[in-house]
Formats: C-alpha cells, sequence, structure tokens
C-alpha cells in the first residue's frame, strides 16, 4: 500500500516537473529569438510557426485583461484539486487510478507555468500558432492544462465511481477476514479449557469407580467373615459334646 502511494505521488510530482521545465524553457528560448510582439519564425510552413504574443488573459486568450483576478482563480483551482488528490489518496491508500496522478501532474504544472509568467511578467508568454485554422495562441502549458482537464473528466465519468466500489469491496472483504481470525481465536483459547474440563470429568470418574470398587471389596470381605464364625462355633458345640 505505502508503496503504491509513494509512485502514485512520484508520478504527479514528475509530470508536474516535466511540464513546468519545458513551459518555461520554450518560452525562455522563443523568446530570445522572437524578442519582439509581432516577432514570426516560420516551422512548418502552412501548418505552424512560432509568434511573440503577451496574453493577459487565461488559457487561449479567455478573461483578457484580469491578470489579478487569473492568479486568485489559478490559486484556488490548484488548491481544491490537490486537495481532492489528497483525500483520495488518503482513502484508496494510494490505490488511485493512473489518470488521476496524470491529471494531477499536468494541470497542476501548466497551471504553475502561467502563473509563473503572470506574476513576474503580468502576461503570459504565448507563441505557438496554427496557419491552417482560426485558433487562438498557445504555448506549452495551455496545451498541458488541456490534456489534464480532458484526463479529470475521463477519471470523473468512468473511474471515480468504480473505485469507490471496489473499495468498499476490500473494506467488507477486510473486515470479514478480522471476523474469522477473531473466531478463530476465541477457539483457540476456549479448546484447552475443554481439554482441562474433559480431563477433570475424567479424573472424578476414575475415583468414583476406585471408591466403588473399594467399597464393594469391603462388603466382600465382610461377608466371609461373617460366614466363617457361625462355622467356627458350630465345630465348637461338637467337640463338647
Amino acid at each position: 500500500m505505502k508503496n503504491k502511494l509513494i509512485l502514485s505521488i512520484f508520478l504527479a510530482c514528475g509530470i508536474f516537473a516535466f511540464i513546468l521545465i519545458a513551459d518555461l524553457l520554450s518560452k525562455h528560448f522563443i523568446f530570445q529569438a522572437l524578442p519582439n510582439a509581432g516577432d514570426s519564425m516560420e516551422v512548418i510552413s502552412g501548418f505552424f510557426n512560432f509568434l511573440h504574443v503577451e496574453n493577459t488573459g487565461a488559457a487561449w486568450g479567455m478573461l483578457a485583461g484580469r491578470p489579478i483576478f487569473l492568479i486568485i482563480i489559478s490559486l484556488v483551482i490548484l488548491g481544491v484539486y490537490l486537495w481532492f488528490y489528497a483525500i483520495r489518496l488518503k482513502k484508496h491508500k494510494g490505490n488511485t487510478s493512473i489518470v488521476l496522478s496524470i491529471s494531477v501532474g499536468l494541470i497542476v504544472g501548466g497551471c504553475f507555468g502561467n502563473l509563473i509568467d503572470r506574476i513576474v511578467f503580468g502576461y503570459v508568454r504565448d507563441f505557438i500558432n496554427l496557419q491552417f485554422m482560426e485558433f487562438p495562441v498557445f504555448n506549452v502549458a495551455d496545451i498541458s492544462l488541456t490534456v489534464g482537464i480532458i484526463l479529470m473528466i475521463v477519471y470523473f465519468i468512468f473511474i471515480y465511481s468504480k473505485e469507490d466500489k471496489k473499495q468498499e469491496m476490500l473494506m467488507k472483504d477486510l473486515a470479514d477476514f478480522r471476523g474469522n481470525n477473531e473466531v478463530a481465536n476465541i477457539i483457540e483459547i476456549e479448546m484447552p479449557k475443554d481439554d482441562e474440563n474433559s480431563n477433570g470429568d475424567k479424573k472424578d470418574n476414575e475415583q468414583k469407580v476406585d471408591e466403588s470398587a473399594s467399597k464393594s471389596s469391603e462388603e466382600i470381605t465382610k461377608g466371609k467373615d461373617g460366614s466363617q464364625t457361625p462355622q467356627k462355633s458350630q465345630e465348637g458345640n461338637k467337640n463338647e459334646g
């Protein structure tokens, strides 16, 4: 159980660290190559390029111009999701789905990547621009958040209730197992007492048999003594005559 708990936490932390480092490094190098807003770099012509964009909104450019509000919302979302993850780990002793751990790592990593940008620069550094369709410019953190949220939805729809049912069955089996062990212990404790009682009964029976045998032998002895006494008196009378 403890090993599974450690592995779940390690997996979530590992994904978080990877996403955060990949996001911050990619922003750093791209914005060094493209120092001014609007600068671009062709990557795959007609498919996507790198474009310097300073996004004051949330992922995909939503809620622009509200950095303080977005910082607070990001911190609240992080706190709630991490609190939920800690409760699930505690309840299931680490036997949570790998989907949840991956989702936590992706969402926390993406949130921290954009949160650092908002705190340090006052905006989020976006640079991935899809040329074949109209779509907001985004970054590695946005991709991580999107995949993490999709996995979170999958977890709640398909896995959450199954985990709870599995946990209930496990606890029931554990309770039955403990109950059987308690019964076995009680039987083992009472067995010697029964043996002692049976041994005591045997001793009592043997004493009774010995007493009855001694009484019968005494009666037989007395009977012999009584029969011999009249014979002796008769012989004495004969001799006198």
